[in-house]
């Protein structure tokens, strides 16, 4: 039994008296709430703010009868108790607090982190709660990513996470957000409203943890197996995400609009897996997800290791000694022990910002319409919905000078309230750009005079010549050899003779093209310009850990982490005339993207992010 002490948070200038609550009867929670209590022997008065953004408009829960049919419902929850905020005149300090019954979370005084739980489940203020002193000594333990797991394919990096047979299946958006969608399997004794507790906590922490990123983690939907697995789950972590990333491109994603989808399960993975995802893959129609196991009592330790599969989505690598924590331990932490990580290490903010400058965000801009929205109309919570002008939360948070606050809609004589093509409450002209192109591959985007909304992005067909005749647009990138390079080793680096590609065919662990449980598949003749990245000049000194191998002109790098596959060509890349490379293999270019040959047809050049998403589909 952990040693606790036993405090008594009294709730500072309430509204109104808050009473014993039947459990059956609903509860309003209040925007902004304060509680007074004794910590490490001092007063503290920590500050709380709900959480508007915990679920994304048109969350829904799905469950199975028992026929086995799937049962899909869009809970009224007109109200939420999951809030985050701080300890008021500390200077460092952080909290994820359910207020439902009683205080349950987390909260953080300067480097002291602490965990409160009410010790009954009445609903009185100042009822005695349990404050646990967090004790980094106490918490070692073995698990781990799957990270030295890695399924890799070339040009996007896919790690893993392992569960147990919960099956529960989060799904996630972001606006610079992240819709999420969850799995479940069974737990909680199949108790909806418990499961829901859970889910909704995990979720509030990790909104917490990516809003320091400027980025929402939001739950689009919740799915529980709770008559049997729908796909095969077993210790091997890298089969079971496959089999769950296969299911989730055949049907959820036919059936749910989401970002990531995450299955957290409570079979236990071969070793010390606790999670596994797919590198560098948020958006990804095949690979954004990630599988955990459910290997603690304690949710926000389960929510730490969520968080570090979701890094991995966005191209986040664990943290090397170099990497500067701003905390006893950040969410990248290669070994995921009971020491919840509250902080991004410089290493995971790097790769963040690179992961949005390689253009792999596109889903996370695109925030869905209000008829995309099923749930009820709440005027006043900040999200646009079905009938609404404009939300711009209550009377007394509402600066938006063209919206009501108490109707949501547009003032008199006012056309806008919100969007690119509005200005100054007023629809901007037909043909204004509202959104600029980034670069030959990007189109611009030009107001319609009938909508404030700026159109979808649209970017160049996928072929379309770039960069001087070096690269072809893929997906509204120009992938080259010469960017890679530049990208590996910085400014100078060159692309290395092409001889020095025929090294791929070695099948060694400096020139390969594929890797299947850590075998080396040497690269066919046709296809050794789609395998080990090859350059010449730069620097050598790498944020990663490895051995610099140099042949000659042939500089490749042999990273010390065999999970990490860095240096690999990237697919898109260009490897011969009207040829690139996809999943390393040199392949004709017109008959893989399908639409390359195609200008002449599309009116400017270009086909939509919708268009693109269906042929890739298609194709893989």
């Amino acid at each position: 039994v952990k040693n606790y002490e036993v405090v008594y948070p009294k709730r500072l200038h309430p509204r109104h008296k808050r009473e014993v609550k039947d459990p059956g009867q609903q509860e309003n929670f209040e925007t902004e709430l304060k509680y007074e209590m004794t910590v490490n022997g001092k007063m503290a008065v920590l500050y709380l703010k709900k959480n508007k953004n915990l679920l994304a408009p048109g969350y829904t829960e799905t469950y199975y009868n028992s026929s086995g049919k799937a049962v899909t419902t869009s809970p009224q929850i007109m109200d939420n108790c999951y809030y985050q905020g701080y300890i008021i005149n500390e200077k460092v300090s952080d909290a994820s607090i359910s207020t439902c019954r009683g205080l349950r979370g987390y909260f953080s005084q300067g480097d002291q982190k602490y965990f409160i739980e009410p010790l009954s489940l009445t609903n009185q203020d100042e009822q005695e709660h349990a404050l646990f002193k967090h004790d980094p000594e106490e918490q070692k333990t073995n698990s781990s990513c799957g990270m030295n797991d890695t399924i890799w394919v070339p040009g996007i990096h896919l790690k893993a996470i392992s569960s147990t047979s919960l099956a529960v299946c989060l799904f996630l958006f972001f606006i610079f957000s992240v819709l999420i969608y969850l799995i479940l399997f069974k737990k909680y004794n199949q108790d909806q409203e418990e499961i829901r507790k859970a889910v909704f906590e995990m979720v509030n922490y990790i909104n917490m943890l990516y809003k320091k990123l400027n980025t929402y983690v939001a739950l689009i939907g919740m799915e529980v197996w709770n008559d049997k697995d729908k796909i095969d789950i077993s210790s091997n972590a890298s089969l079971t995400l496959e089999n769950f990333s296969k299911w989730r491109t055949g049907v959820l994603l036919k059936r749910k609009h989401h970002d990531v989808a995450q299955l957290l399960t409570t079979v236990a993975f071969s070793g010390t897996t606790v999670g596994l995802a797919y590198m560098s893959t948020m958006c990804s129609p095949d690979f954004s997800a990630g599988i955990i196991k459910d290997h603690s009592h304690d949710v926000l330790q389960v929510a730490g290791t969520m968080a570090h599969e979701m890094g991995h989505n966005f191209g986040m690598i664990h943290d090397s000694y170099d990497c500067k924590c701003p905390s006893i331990e950040c969410v990248m932490d290669r070994s995921l022990s009971k020491n919840i990580p509250t902080d991004f290490s410089s290493c995971s903010l790097d790769s963040f910002e690179k992961f949005f400058e390689d253009k792999l965000s596109n889903c996370l801009f695109n925030v869905p319409l209000p008829t995309d929205i099923i749930s009820t109309p709440i005027c006043g919570n900040q999200l646009l919905e079905m009938g609404e002008d404009c939300d711009c939360g209550t009377p007394e948070e509402c600066t938006n000078i063209c919206c009501d606050a108490k109707t949501c809609k547009v003032k008199e004589n006012v056309q806008c309230a919100l969007g690119e093509c509005c200005e100054k409450c007023q629809l901007k002209k037909a043909g204004e750009v509202c959104r600029p192109a980034k670069d030959e591959c990007d189109l611009p985007e030009m107001c319609d005079g009938k909508s404030a909304l700026c159109p979808s992005d649209r970017y160049q067909i996928n072929g379309f010549p770039c960069q001087n005749g070096k690269g072809y647009c893929r997906m509204g990138t120009c992938p080259t050899l010469e960017e890679e390079c530049t990208d590996l080793w910085g400014p100078g680096a060159q692309v290395a003779d092409k001889s020095c590609f025929r090294l791929n065919e070695d099948g060694s662990t400096h020139g390969y093209c594929r890797k299947v449980n850590n075998t080396h598949i040497p690269c066919k003749a046709k296809d050794v310009m789609c395998g080990k990245l090859f350059c010449n000049g730069g620097s050598d000194y790498l944020p990663w850990k490895g051995r610099i191998v140099t042949a000659l002109t042939c500089k490749v790098f042999d990273p010390e982490d065999s999970s990490e596959e860095i240096g690999m060509v990237i697919n898109g890349t260009k490897c011969g005339d009207k040829k690139v490379c996809i999943n390393a293999e040199c392949v004709d270019m017109e008959r893989t993207y399908k639409s390359a040959n195609c200008s002449s047809k599309c009116k400017g050049h270009a086909v939509s992010l919708d268009s693109v998403f269906q042929s890739l589909l298609n194709l893989m």
